[in-house]
């Protein structure tokens, strides 16, 4: 029983259009899901990944624009870093894009470029020399060069030795280096990076909500609920979110992880995997209520 990798990032924005604007238009991301909150319907939940939606691509952001600008510090995700294709050179590419375009970023070192959006999330770019995967065909750089996935994420704490323990004892990872962890067959899409801080951070927007790791189906997934019972962690139970079950906990630091499953899917309610993304969908059991959920929504 392992994790697989990465399965997405949930982030908060306060500006729904402007973040449909950068992931699509900037990044060259595809919006591969436009629906709802399922705990708060008064909100866009929006879903960026490859051309196909698959598990291990998504960032996913909800929509909340009266909340403040996150804080970073312990207590959160402070970096989320996406795999690039084209090896080193695609990050002068990308620097030059940005630099058209106004994006705050850093310069390129070891093989990364770090880089931020205009509420403050942290992104990092990792290229990769051979990176395959099956980016949206809307790249703003060459195709080989795109965006096609989820490589890492950056945890901070205050203690560093609880979480890294949690981390190998329960969760199974493995620390393959200083602050490096891995998880499933290791590598770019299943790693995280543990720093510590004294300075506590804050959520809102600009900020990481939570991560997410992927499970290959729902027995394994009870299975590891069975697990987290095991070992006293408190947790949500098994939660329907319609395109895949979830389940989340707090790691010590306080961090919210989520364990999901690859399926079934962003086709699951019927949407042509040519036209993802391109109304609002709702699972059934808000399908009922599409006129008032919609009422409630602005237009992007």
């Amino acid at each position: 029983m392992r994790l697989n990798g990465l399965h997405h990032v949930s982030s908060i924005t306060g500006d729904a259009k402007y973040n449909v604007d950068f992931h699509t238009r900037l990044l060259g991301m595809r919006l591969v899901k436009k629906t709802v909150n399922q705990d708060d319907v008064s909100a866009y939940h929006l879903f960026y990944a490859d051309a196909l939606g698959s598990a291990g691509t998504e960032l996913t952001f909800f929509d909340w624009p009266s909340v403040p600008r996150s804080r970073i510090g312990a207590g959160a995700v402070t970096e989320t870093a996406l795999r690039v294709g084209g090896g080193a050179e695609s990050l002068n590419l990308w620097a030059g894009w940005f630099d058209k375009n106004k994006v705050a970023h850093g310069e390129i070192e070891n093989g990364s470029l770090a880089f931020q959006d205009a509420e403050g999330q942290r992104l990092r770019l990792v290229a990769e020399a051979d990176a395959g995967g099956h980016p949206w065909r809307e790249s703003p750089v060459p195709l080989h060069a795109a965006i096609f996935g989820l490589s890492n994420v950056t945890l901070t704490v205050e203690e560093r030795e609880p979480t890294a323990r949690f981390l190998t004892g329960v969760l199974g990872f493995r620390e393959s280096e200083s602050s490096l962890f891995e998880t499933g067959e290791g590598g770019p899409g299943a790693q995280l990076r543990l720093l510590v801080s004294p300075n506590r951070g804050a959520p809102g927007a600009g900020g990481v909500h939570h991560v997410a790791w992927a499970v290959r189906d729902a027995e394994t997934q009870q299975a590891w609920l069975d697990h987290l019972a095991e070992h006293l962690v408190p947790n949500s139970g098994l939660i329907d979110r319609f395109y895949f079950q979830s389940v989340y906990f707090r790691v010590p630091g306080g961090i919210l992880f989520e364990i999901a499953t690859e399926g079934p899917g962003f086709t699951a309610d019927g949407e042509d995997v040519d036209h993802l993304g391109e109304r609002l969908s709702l699972p059934p059991f808000l399908e009922k209520n599409r006129v008032r959920i919609e009422a409630g929504l602005k237009p992007l």
